[in-house]
């Protein structure tokens, strides 16, 4: 008998009341039957040379059980120990386990899907990316105990996590809503840093966040859409096209209601940079409130931005 794989489970009690003894054997088996404790007895003397690394694949296996069902207590049988991943999306995930140690981060994702598995690896820079890799050509070698801790001190992180909907890994919305406060050269200021220093949060940010020249960028079906919008004041995009290139501000012209292209004067004098920045602040407002009731979506207004900020 070497083959851990065919033996069943009368063998492995069998097994067990050989390693502890019928008596400290017998008090793991409470629930037992006597008629389920004779065969066990009869095979546990049947069972001849079994090698002590069988013995040890069964004592481990053995003791997996007890310590989960020790931590599973006052739960479902059919919770698994690591089911509260299953409720937590991509988001949640990165952020639960991106300052644990490869092993732990092999062993959590080792447990949910693929897409998921494959989101998170993608998150980590090549280096850590490739060790967890590894350790999960591991797992066997984690004790068992160890699998079992791992398990509850991560569920009890991950009780601590915000719910999906209001979620943000990098905090890109709080970023967002600061810098829609700002001048638009601080913004831009600001963005330009970032997209060097941390482009990651960069893209998280510009999720929240759009900004005139996002606008002026736009592709052209999104863009038609966009500049025939009611709502898009005509003294504010006088003042706001001020300074910008004349084949861009000839392009929106063309995309507006022929009213409004009828009435459309060009500002030739001077003006404060200050009131410039309020008007182009006040069409970036129109396109929020699109985004905000679905009528456009922000990936889409981007679609047709270079990630390069534009001075």
């Amino acid at each position: 008998m070497t083959n851990y794989e065919n033996l069943s489970g009368l063998d492995k009690a069998a097994i067990i009341f050989q390693v502890y003894g019928e008596s400290l054997a017998l008090s793991f088996f409470t629930d037992l039957p006597e008629s389920s404790i004779i065969k066990i007895r009869v095979r546990s003397k049947e069972l001849k040379g079994v090698p002590s690394e069988l013995k040890k694949s069964v004592l481990e296996e053995f003791y997996f059980k007890m310590m989960t069902e020790k931590y599973q207590k006052n739960k479902p049988a059919s919770v698994r120990l690591f089911d509260f991943l299953d409720n937590l999306n991509e988001e949640q995930i990165y952020y639960l386990l991106k300052t644990e140690k490869e092993t732990v981060m092999a062993l959590a994702i080792d447990q949910v899907s693929t897409s998921k598995r494959n989101t998170f690896l993608n998150e980590l820079n090549p280096d850590i990316k490739n060790h967890v890799i590894r350790e999960l050509g591991n797992l066997k070698a984690i004790p068992l105990e160890m699998v079992v801790n791992i398990a509850k001190e991560l569920e009890k992180k991950a009780s601590f996590l915000p719910e999906p909907k209001v979620f943000s890994r990098g905090g890109g919305k709080k970023i967002a809503d600061i810098l829609n406060q700002m001048s638009e050269d601080e913004a831009n200021n600001y963005l330009t840093q970032l997209i060097n220093d941390d482009p990651e949060t960069y893209a998280e940010v510009k999720k929240h966040l759009l900004t005139f020249d996002d606008l002026l960028n736009m592709s052209e079906d999104i863009a038609a859409d966009f500049w025939a919008n009611p709502d898009i004041d005509l003294d504010d995009l006088c003042q706001a096209l001020k300074g910008v290139d004349s084949d861009q501000t000839s392009s929106i012209i063309e995309m507006l209601p022929k009213k409004k292209q009828a009435m459309y004067t060009p500002i030739e004098k001077p003006l404060k940079k200050k009131d410039v920045m309020a008007s182009r602040k006040s069409i970036v407002k129109v396109a929020t409130d699109m985004t905000s009731s679905g009528e456009l979506r922000v990936e889409d207004i981007l679609s047709g931005v270079d990630d390069e900020m534009i001075e």
